[in-house]
């Protein structure tokens, strides 16, 4: 906090030497040496036959829940207990092990590392606290290189692009003190080679000073949160102004709504990639040329939960709250981990124009408490298809009482108020039944701390994982 703190009031020059410095540190931390080999044998998998993946994933599987049963505390304990009171399961069968809620990570994550790794110095990452309080993740630096090769692979390769080459950065790190009101608005990162955009300056003021250091700083790449990109490229777009040749926009941390998708695209003339993944390393995906969601089965094993019926699902089309087993963590094993992501089993019979053999992935439907809560006790995740073919950029659904919403959106060029109204009442109504709804259109949705805006807000409906 003091450092961050102190780096706040330096002079431009000085706040680019203090990130460039710490790029360094993260660039040895996340590349060696053997980066190269790791990139290049995920590559090669990506022509494995199923069975080959499966067989894969079992001998992955068998290894990480020896490490959880017998040297993490947590899962010993439990394993301990439950042979006190009879239970003979074998913890060598995935199926034996119960769910394990995020909020028991989140509250005592020491009690999730291995023994095995208390010679070791390891690091900590963090999810993001879009919802909360954040979950600290401990990684040593070989599961960290072992991570950044495999994004390397399948989020940079694949276009074309190296993590050497110049790249920019619109995420939500505070770069540039949120007060200030002149540029720059970003920070150069000598060590990762890396342009660091703030996401919370961008406005329309504010667009040409963005893409004026676009032409300066030149990237190859840039990797986005797909939100404020959409906003920027709005700006853009209106403003008639033109910014360098990017190769590939690559997007995470939220859903890529079609709106985003299109926006950006228009106004940087270049294909732009969705991704999904999270801090605990226990699922990851991206997407390739053909915009196939290509799930990464070296991350972790993809189980959905129906917690309704208290049931796991077996079809890749049934959608259900994810329940996953990280395979890339010895040192903090998770073990049918709920992250509170609702989303689909992988798609292994699906041929992608690509001729990748990586199994596909549906997009991601949204997170447990985006569901909203209906007068006669139905829990419904709506926010996918709400939006759909509207001219706004983004929206918030705000519920205030069981039959009282208000829908915030930032408009698009093609707006009107009346047409806006008439058709979110009738998408709602649709699912919802006679509701009271308000409309407020905003310049921008409100941010939290981490730069991101949460799409559902809901003032009665404390849901949490069951």
């Amino acid at each position: 906090m003091i450092k961050q703190r102190v780096y706040q009031v330096l002079p431009s020059p000085l706040k680019n030497l203090a990130a460039s410095v710490w790029g360094y540190y993260l660039r040895h931390l996340r590349f060696d040496h053997q980066t190269e080999t790791l990139v290049e044998e995920a590559l090669q998998r990506e022509s494995w036959e199923r069975n080959q993946w499966e067989e894969w994933q079992q001998v992955q599987l068998a290894r990480l829940l020896q490490v959880a049963a017998t040297t993490v505390p947590f899962y010993r304990e439990q394993w301990q207990r439950r042979r006190r009171n009879g239970d003979k399961a074998s913890w060598e069968l995935l199926q034996n092990w119960p769910i394990l809620d995020k909020k028991e990570v989140r509250d005592n994550p020491r009690a999730f590392l291995s023994e095995n790794s208390k010679s070791k110095h390891l690091y900590i990452d963090h999810t993001g606290g879009t919802t909360g309080k954040p979950t600290l993740i401990f990684e040593s630096r070989e599961v960290i290189r072992n991570i950044y090769a495999l994004h390397e692979a399948r989020t940079r390769r694949w276009f074309g692009v190296h993590h050497r080459d110049r790249w920019g950065m619109l995420g939500g790190q505070k770069v540039i003190p949120l007060h200030q009101r002149r540029p720059p608005y970003w920070v150069w990162n000598g060590g990762l080679n890396q342009v660091y955009f703030s996401v919370f300056h961008i406005n329309p003021e504010t667009a040409k000073d963005y893409v004026r250091a676009l032409w300066k700083f030149r990237p190859v790449h840039l990797m986005v949160y797909p939100s404020s990109c959409a906003i920027l490229s709005k700006f853009i777009l209106e403003q008639r102004l033109r910014p360098p040749q990017i190769k590939v926009i690559v997007c995470n941390s939220e859903n890529t709504l079609p709106k985003y998708r299109e926006l950006m695209t228009r106004a940087f003339n270049c294909p732009v990639i969705d991704t999904y993944g999270m801090a605990e390393a226990c699922a990851a995906a991206s997407e390739c040329l053909a915009l196939t969601q290509h799930y990464w089965p070296e991350s972790g094993i993809i189980e959905v939960y129906d917690p309704q019926k208290r049931e796991f699902s077996t079809e890749p089309g049934t959608a259900g709250e994810y329940v996953l087993t990280g395979l890339m963590n010895d040192d903090m094993p998770l073990v049918r981990y709920a992250n509170h992501d609702l989303g689909y089993l992988p798609n292994w019979q699906h041929q992608c124009a690509c001729e990748r053999k990586l199994p596909s992935l549906a997009s991601i439907a949204g997170r447990s408490n985006d569901l909203v809560l209906t007068k006669d006790g139905r829990e419904l995740y709506i926010l996918d298809s709400l939006y759909n073919g509207l001219p706004v950029i983004e929206g918030q659904l705000i519920q205030h009482t069981l039959d009282s919403f208000e829908v915030k959106v930032v408009p698009d060029e093609t707006y009107t108020r009346s047409a806006m109204l008439g058709a979110i009442t009738a998408r709602l109504q649709q699912y919802l039944g006679s509701v009271n709804i308000t409309l407020t259109e905003v310049t921008e949705i409100e941010k939290n701390a981490n730069g991101k805006f949460k799409p559902f807000v809901s003032m009665i409906n404390a849901q949490t994982y069951r």
